[in-house]
């Protein structure tokens, strides 16, 4: 049985080497990535039977997304379609006060028409957890209904449904259609801006708290700067990051989503799967490029230096 199942949208990004300018720039990497592309990636990367839901053109690029994300062991369930496109992406990396940016180019891109009818969902069987990242359904209404159904179908047998809000601020969108889909998510994970967005409260503890009872969640991560916090059956658990010296931020918060949702699948309590998390997405911000691409071992390492440090109680 597939532990996790991730379903959502990749997109090819482009990058110019080091810190170069896209204006300027003689060359360009490629990575496949996505939000749930990137949690499949480290769950598997962490021992975990991980699979992508997806739809993408029948093309070369399509095909290109695809051998990437199954580079890294995660199965993939793709619905190969002639209509739409191969979503690009296009990223300069840079220190302040420049900063990074991100130009996207996703317009008709072939993931906004998919149906659940279409979606190869009996490859995977009945998955233990199905993710979704919030801004998905925001794609087109079509997404919006295939999210809510793929939410309510699983749910309906025993699969715990979780839903992703990353670090980047939040749109309106996404918040409203985060609102929606709530009342058929069990697990939410979000970072402090998007909690926030959701129902802040005066700290992280409080505000995991209130979107548990006000929204009947019954797990709740929030992704600090820090650290991260979890409520989960009435308790919260909390832990700080390891000292990390940043080389790529990009496929941080996916990787702490992809490291929960592993060590949970595997059995581990909360607090221990939260530590597995945050250490996931230190590691990643060590690694050039969107893709998390850890091992385990260096996840137990991490989490056992965090323990030796005071960063877990």
């Amino acid at each position: 049985m597939t532990d996790l199942l991730a379903f959502g949208a990749a997109a090819l990004e482009l990058t110019p080497p080091g810190r170069e300018r896209l204006e300027t720039a003689d060359r360009l990497t490629v990575a496949a990535t996505g939000p749930a592309a990137n949690a499949a990636v480290t769950a598997a990367r962490l021992g975990t039977d991980a699979a992508w839901l997806s739809t993408l053109p029948d093309t070369a690029l399509g095909r290109r997304v695809t051998s990437e994300i199954a580079s890294h062991g995660v199965e993939t369930a793709i619905q190969w379609t002639d209509e739409g496109r191969q979503a690009l992406a296009f990223a300069e990396r840079a220190g302040p006060p420049r900063g990074n940016a991100r130009i996207e180019d996703r317009t008709a891109s072939a993931i906004t028409s998919a149906t659940p009818e279409e979606l190869p969902l009996s490859a995977v069987g009945e998955p233990g957890t199905v993710f979704v990242d919030a801004a998905l359904p925001t794609r087109s209404a079509t997404l919006a209904d295939t999210t809510a159904t793929l939410f309510d179908k699983t749910g309906d047998t025993g699969t715990e449904t979780v839903l992703g809000l990353g670090r980047r601020e939040p749109s309106a969108a996404t918040i409203e259609a985060a609102e929606e889909v709530l009342p058929a998510v069990d697990t939410l994970i979000a970072a402090e801006t998007g909690a926030a967005a959701l129902g802040g409260r005066a700290n992280p503890t409080e505000t995991a708290h209130a979107l548990a009872a006000e929204h009947d969640l019954e797990t709740v991560v929030i992704a600090r700067e820090e650290g991260g916090v979890v409520w989960d059956d009435r308790t919260v658990h909390e832990r700080a990051s390891p000292a990390t010296e940043t080389v790529d931020d990009r496929g941080a918060f996916d990787a702490l989503c992809g490291g929960f949702l592993a060590r949970r699948a595997a059995g581990v309590e909360t607090g221990a799967a939260l530590a597995a998390g945050v250490a996931s997405e230190a590691l990643a911000r060590t690694v050039p490029g969107p893709a998390p691409a850890i091992t385990s071992d260096e996840v137990e390492r991490c989490v056992a230096s965090m323990a030796a440090s005071g960063t877990i109680e």
